[in-house]
């Protein structure tokens, strides 16, 4: 459902990159490299870090589930009849996980917190406008989420010590998906255009903002560990698939999988060697997740989930 409420190309010349490595001025667009698409394999090799949590309807309701890639056991970690657990993050150090859901108040999504095994459910917001697409900071002290309780979706701030909010994203544009960066400087999210959806640069101490991409729909970024990359979904009207932007150079790395017409949803693993991600051999109606895990260099990708319903929106947990 991570980008199921936002349904409603690049360039040629790459960016201009600042001494940190972050796309300056969004004054072009990255360049595509050319990616042969690559098969999707049925058994992952050994070596693959962490666990996974996503959520899934495998029971009725969206849930959140955990995943070993190492065994494949799938636990789940949440329950419960009358509401819906969606859009899980693990936390920095893998002790908590944000989320959104419908437990507290029906009528609305909020944003909670449990520890890692599913104990200790807390409300974080409280407002009756939409609160989802829960992101940590780097530190662990506050969470970035998208909410329209200000009429128009805007990215905000939630200390979890004070409980205050505060908004980031600058009026009027819709924004939504945030993203930490892992040094704690940048935050990069979705903006909603005419055009269609761009991935937006912040700066979060000056409050300055870069367009890193002008053409096409592009989605739900998220960081590389070392904060060189930022992963995200490229949309189409008949498929979606993963890309990776290597901010320094302005390179664009498409990652097709043969056989999955929509790929979305990334995360990095904790090593920065593995992209997890959600994918369906049907875009649009009949649609049929599973989740599915790539490596970029040298492309391949694997399957991670299978069966009946649909796993989505996979966040890697750190041992």
């Amino acid at each position: 459902m991570l980008l199921a409420l936002m349904l409603s190309g690049c360039g040629t010349s790459p960016p201009s990159a600042d001494a940190d490595g972050s796309v300056a001025g969004g004054r072009s667009d990255p360049r595509p490299a050319v990616q042969s698409a690559v098969a999707l394999q049925a058994t992952l090799p050994p070596g693959v870090p962490g666990r996974l949590v996503f959520h899934a309807n495998r029971e009725g309701r969206h849930r959140l589930y955990t995943l070993d890639p190492a065994t494949g056991v799938v636990s789940r970690l949440t329950s419960g009849t009358e509401y819906n657990d969606e859009e899980a993050a693990s936390s920095p150090d893998g002790t908590q996980v944000a989320f959104t859901t419908t437990r507290f108040d029906y009528r609305t999504w909020d944003i909670a917190l449990m520890d890692s095994t599913g104990g200790d459910v807390r409300r974080v917001t409280t407002h009756l406008a939409f609160d989802r697409h829960a992101a940590w900071s780097p530190d662990g002290r506050s969470l970035l989420f998208s909410s329209e309780r200000e009429g128009t979706q805007a990215v905000f701030r939630v200390s979890l010590d004070t409980g205050a909010i505060t908004r980031l994203s600058p009026p009027p544009e819709r924004a939504l998906m945030p993203a930490v960066s892992p040094d704690g400087r940048s935050v990069a999210y979705t903006m909603g255009t005419p055009e269609g959806f761009r991935l937006i640069l912040q700066d979060l101490s000056t409050g300055d903002v870069r367009t890193l991409m002008h053409a096409g729909n592009a989605a739900g970024p998220r960081w590389s560990p070392d904060g060189a990359h930022l992963a995200y979904t490229r949309l189409s009207p008949s498929s979606s698939f993963i890309e990776i932007l290597t901010l320094a150079t302005g390179v664009v790395r498409p990652l097709i999988v043969e056989g999955l017409l929509a790929v979305r949803e990334p995360s990095w693993s904790p090593d920065g060697e593995w992209i997890a991600a959600a994918g369906s051999a049907v875009s649009g109606e009949g649609e049929d997740w599973d989740l599915v895990v790539l490596r970029p260099d040298p492309l391949a990708a694997f399957r991670l989930t299978g069966g009946a319903g649909n796993d989505r929106a996979p966040s890697w947990i750190p041992r």
